[in-house]
């Protein structure tokens, strides 16, 4: 289950995501949250994330063996965005997929700077997630719980979710290595040697970019290293909100949340489908688990069951 806060409260700061940001739709709209799209490029055809193609569009052409590739939003969708807000003189965070891993962050950022010079009187920024999916949802909802406690000074709110992004921990798991050789993330020679012997890798997210850091054999194995992590870096910080996101596997990520539950006893999870854009990367079954550091400062103001997981 989620906890979330409900509030009349109006937020004067738009919130700006793409769509590497894994968020329940419900939230999205109550919230009223903007999603840019990234591109995804399929059988010599070129669709916008999200808006073209859903995920399970994305993830079926996998399972027929295509592999997909993304890009960054061309130009004019950021700006026919940014300056709609600023002329309206709406302030605005985007927070950006890795810089990294795409060019997204930087792209949003040199139309920003134009953008200032032409509107110098409004708050807009654009924020490097240093990472994705439900990391960045998390990221999303902690500043928006901030936002709606009453701080709505704009740098505050701004230095807050950078602050966040420093403390955010994305561990993946991966079953089916194929795809880490075709993304050219491990050699065909690692990949078919840890096929046979039933590696399942662990990722993690380093200054923005993954890497792996452990090989384990099996999926049971691969989930309670991943729990290791999870216990030694959230620290105190264990009744939290712990994101699940799955590369259309969900009965995997359920027996992730159950092992978790059981071990360390958490109970508020976000169940999500990794988006289309990392899902092309990550490849059908993997799982990822985001949550915050011990170091971090969360927000506390949630209600039980306003979104169920799933």
């Amino acid at each position: 289950m989620i906890l979330i806060i409900e509030r009349s409260l109006i937020v004067m700061l738009k919130l700006i995501v793409d769509s590497t940001c894994d968020l329940p739709e419900n939230y999205i709209k109550e919230n009223d949250i903007l999603v840019l799209p990234l591109k995804i490029l399929l059988e010599n055809k070129e669709y916008l994330d999200g808006e073209t193609i859903n995920v399970d569009g994305v993830y079926e052409a996998m399972k027929k063996g295509y592999m997909p590739m993304t890009a960054q939003p061309a130009p004019e969708t950021i700006y026919n965005i940014f300056p709609n807000y600023a002329k309206k003189g709406q302030e605005f965070i985007y927070i950006a997929f890795s810089s990294a891993m795409s060019g997204t962050c930087q792209l949003a950022s040199t139309i920003l700077l134009e953008l200032k010079e032409e509107f110098p009187q409004v708050n807009m920024e654009v924020v490097d997630s240093m990472g994705g999916s439900t990391a960045t949802g998390l990221i999303v909802m902690q500043t928006m719980e901030y936002i709606k406690s009453g701080m709505t000074e704009f740098k505050k709110a701004l230095d807050y979710m950078k602050d966040l992004t420093h403390h955010i921990e994305h561990i993946f798991t991966i079953s089916d290595l194929n795809w880490l050789i075709k993304g050219g993330r491990i050699s065909k020679t690692q990949g078919m040697i840890g096929s046979i012997l039933g590696i399942n890798p662990i990722l993690d997210v380093n200054d923005g970019r993954m890497e792996v850091i452990r090989k384990t054999r099996g999926r049971k194995k691969a989930f309670a290293a991943v729990i290791d992590m999870l216990e030694e870096r959230a620290g105190a910080l264990k009744d939290q909100i712990i994101g699940i996101s799955h590369a259309d596997d969900e009965e995997a990520a359920r027996e992730l949340v159950s092992m978790i539950t059981e071990r360390l006893g958490c109970t508020q999870f976000i169940i999500n489908k990794i988006g289309g854009v990392l899902g092309s990367h990550l490849g059908i079954g993997g799982v990822g688990v985001f949550f915050f550091n011990q170091e971090a400062v969360l927000q506390k103001a949630f209600q039980q069951d306003r979104y169920p997981a799933g």
